[in-house]
């Protein structure tokens, strides 16, 4: 990608082993937040006020 590498810059000056110990808002893994326990389960009232519908996967059986 293209970036400045600030993140990286930072974790030189400080002497930092890892670019982990320097980011603002670290993700693990699994790409889950520690800090906002995101992504968390969504209510149905936050979906209406979106407008936003999840269609469910269809089975073999309905797509027949």
């Amino acid at each position: 990608g293209l970036a400045f590498g600030l993140d990286r810059l930072v974790m030189l000056m400080v002497g930092a082993e890892s670019i982990r110990e320097v980011m603002a808002f670290p993700k693990v893994k699994d790409a889950s937040c520690l800090l906002s326990n995101a992504p968390d389960v969504v209510e149905d009232k936050q979906l209406e006020e979106l407008c936003i519908k999840i269609a469910e996967p269809q089975t073999k059986a309905e797509e027949a």
